[in-house]
C-alpha cells in the first residue's frame, strides 16, 4: 500500500479510513476485524463502523462462511469505478487520476484472487469505452465480426468513428467475417487497405450474434443480438487461447474476399 494509492481513493470520494482498510485488504486478502483494526491502526469501534460502510457500498464483502468470526474481502476495483459513475460527485481530474491507478489496483486484486479481470459494459457508452480501451492499448487486433454490428444506426456510427481513429494511429486488423454482399468487392478492398485490414471470409451461413476482439491481454465479446452487452476478459491465458483458435481459423480460410 502506498500513500499515493490512499490519496487517489480519498480524492475520488472515499474517506481516509475507508481507503486505508480497502487497500489493506487488497494487499492481504481475507481478514477479520481484529486484524484489520490492529494492522491499520484504527480503533476497534471505528474499524467496525468503516467496515460496515464499505460493505454497504459494495466495496468489500463480509463472509460468514469461513469460520465463527466474520471475515472481510475486497471486491474488484471496477466496483469503485461503478460507484464513481453512479454518484457523479468527483471532479474530472480525480477520475483521470483514478483511471491511471486502476490498472495497478486491478493487478493487485488479480494477484490476490487468482481470477482474471472481467468487466461488463452496456449500451452505447459501454461500446465507446471498449473501443477507447482498444485505442489506449494501441496494439494490433484480431476480430471475428458479427454483421449485426451495423444494424443499429447509432451503433454503426460509433463503429465507423472508431475505425477511423484506429486506422489513424496505425492499428492493424486481422478480420474473420461473413461475405459482404452489400458492398462491391473493389470498394471493400479499397476500404480495407485504407483501414489496415486483412480480411478472411467465412463460408456462407456462418452468421454469429456476438463479435470477438482480441487485443493486448484482453478478449472482448460484444452481444449485438440480445442487446448491446460487452464482456471484457483480461487474462493472458484466456487471450492466448482465443488467439490460437483465431490463428487456426485464419490460416485455414483460403478465401480472402
Amino acid at each position: 500500500m502506498t500513500n499515493y494509492d490512499e490519496k487517489t481513493l480519498v480524492d475520488i470520494g472515499l474517506t481516509r479510513e475507508q481507503s486505508k482498510i480497502y487497500l489493506f485488504l487488497l494487499e492481504n486478502g481475507l481478514c477479520n476485524a481484529r486484524v484489520i483494526s490492529t494492522k491499520t491502526n484504527l480503533g476497534r469501534a471505528l474499524c467496525y463502523k468503516v467496515l460496515a460502510q464499505l460493505v454497504e457500498k459494495g466495496i468489500i464483502t463480509k463472509r460468514d462462511d469461513v469460520g465463527k468470526i466474520s471475515m472481510f474481502f475486497p471486491v474488484h476495483p471496477n466496483r469503485i469505478k461503478i460507484i464513481l459513475e453512479e454518484e457523479k460527485q468527483t471532479s474530472d481530474q480525480a477520475n483521470i487520476v483514478f483511471n491511471d491507478s486502476f490498472g495497478l489496483l486491478s493487478s493487485k486484486f488479480n494477484l490476490l484472487s487468482g481470477k482474471p479481470n472481467i468487466q461488463f459494459l452496456e449500451g452505447s457508452d459501454g461500446l465507446k469505452e471498449m473501443y477507447n480501451d482498444i485505442l489506449a492499448e494501441g496494439k494490433d487486433i484480431k476480430l471475428i465480426r458479427s454483421l449485426l454490428d451495423h444494424k443499429d444506426i447509432d451503433t454503426a456510427s460509433i463503429l465507423r468513428a472508431h475505425i477511423e481513429k484506429q486506422a489513424k494511429i496505425g492499428i492493424k486488423v486481422k478480420l474473420i467475417g461473413p461475405k459482404r454482399e452489400d458492398v462491391p468487392m473493389d470498394v471493400l478492398i479499397k476500404k480495407d487497405k485504407a483501414r489496415n485490414v486483412t480480411r478472411k471470409t467465412i463460408p456462407d451461413g456462418f452468421y454469429i450474434p456476438a463479435q470477438i476482439i482480441i487485443y493486448g491481454d484482453k478478449v472482448s465479446i460484444t452481444d449485438f443480438k440480445s442487446g448491446l452487452i460487452i464482456t471484457i476478459i483480461e487474462n493472458a491465458s484466456v487471450r492466448e487461447t482465443f488467439e490460437k483458435m483465431f490463428d487456426f481459423m485464419f490460416d485455414s480460410i483460403k478465401d480472402t474476399y
